[in-house]
């Protein structure tokens, strides 16, 4: 039976499940969300689609003020597990003042309290919850920079996150009750992830790769810092020789595809609107097409979150 998700929910009770890589500062404005023009809100569906058809497996929801700051991030997964997400965004005198997430399992929610000098620099960031409890604490360079950050947790863990801005990558160590390490790199192209390392079974390297849209993993030899800065230089120096030796790389029986998007659809803006996307991080391909609405501050409206039977007719013959 088809199920539509709907753009518009009525938000009582939430979920949230924290994202991204590194240690960071808070994402406020809506140009660090990738999006390509000011938006006002933007809704993404996520369909599991496969010979028996589809379903919804989840939908998340930004939404913007008119200053450009995200103001709510949410998201309501599908299903078995059904559950919602909201992390709402405070602001006092255009700060960022807390961030508060509220749960439909009533263990996640968190308050996070954000607290800054005299001179109006975050000094540190307080969470307090069931699962969430640390103190994240910023150093900045001269130039502004942030050049470490260290989350203390309640239990005793601690993260030193230490920023290389010449390098452009991210040094982060986790140290347990027990005096065990567990230590990765985060390797930028501007403001872009390039590539990720773990140690934890032998030197790997992740690329995220924006030309072939795809992420995937490969064991080194080598260095694996100086193996990615490497490829990310040749990136900048000669696009066509990446390219060819990255497409190599993928090929080789020490690589394996994690996660890829064979077909994209854009609009005029330069947003994208459809995606198939293909995940593969947990053995057997998973199938996904994803569809996304977006709302510009200047009333404009892009795409839908609604299922798209042709835009699934179009790349049905993609297989992996």
């Amino acid at each position: 039976m088809k199920r539509t998700i709907l753009f518009s929910l009525i938000l009582n009770l939430a979920v949230f499940s924290a994202s991204g890589q590194n240690l960071e500062l808070p994402k406020t404005n809506w140009q660090a969300y990738g999006f390509q023009k000011q938006v006002e809100q933007v809704g993404i569906g996520y369909y599991k689609s496969d010979s028996t058809g589809y379903q919804p497996n989840m939908l998340e929801v930004y939404s913007f003020n008119k200053e450009g700051h995200i103001v709510q991030y949410y998201y309501r997964i599908f299903g078995k597990y059904e559950s919602e997400t909201a992390k709402n965004y405070v602001y006092k005198n255009d700060k960022l003042d807390s961030i508060n997430i509220l749960a439909s399992a009533t263990n996640f929610n968190t308050k996070q309290k954000l607290h800054y000098s005299k001179t109006g620099i975050l000094d540190s960031i307080t969470a307090s919850g069931v699962y969430s409890n640390f103190t994240d604490h910023y150093s900045y360079e001269t130039s502004g920079k942030v050049s470490k950050i260290e989350r203390k947790h309640k239990g005793g863990n601690t993260t030193k996150a230490i920023y290389n801005h010449k390098k452009n990558y991210v040094f982060e160590k986790e140290i347990d009750l027990k005096g065990g390490e567990t230590a990765n790199y985060y390797i930028y192209d501007g403001t872009n992830l390039f590539a990720s390392i773990a140690f934890e079974e032998g030197p790997t390297v992740t690329f995220y790769d924006s030309y072939f849209r795809n992420e995937f993993e490969t064991k080194v030899s080598e260095n694996p810092l100086e193996f990615a800065l490497r490829y990310r230089d040749l990136k900048d120096k000669n696009k066509e020789a990446y390219q060819k030796q990255l497409d190599e790389l993928q090929k080789k029986s020490t690589s394996k595809m994690i996660q890829e998007i064979p077909a994209e659809s854009t609009n005029e803006e330069g947003d994208w609107t459809k995606r198939l996307q293909i995940d593969q991080r947990f053995g057997a391909p998973n199938r996904q097409l994803v569809f996304k609405v977006l709302v510009y501050l200047d009333g404009s409206k892009s795409g839908s979150t609604d299922y798209d039977l042709f835009f699934e007719n179009k790349v049905s013959s993609i297989k992996r």
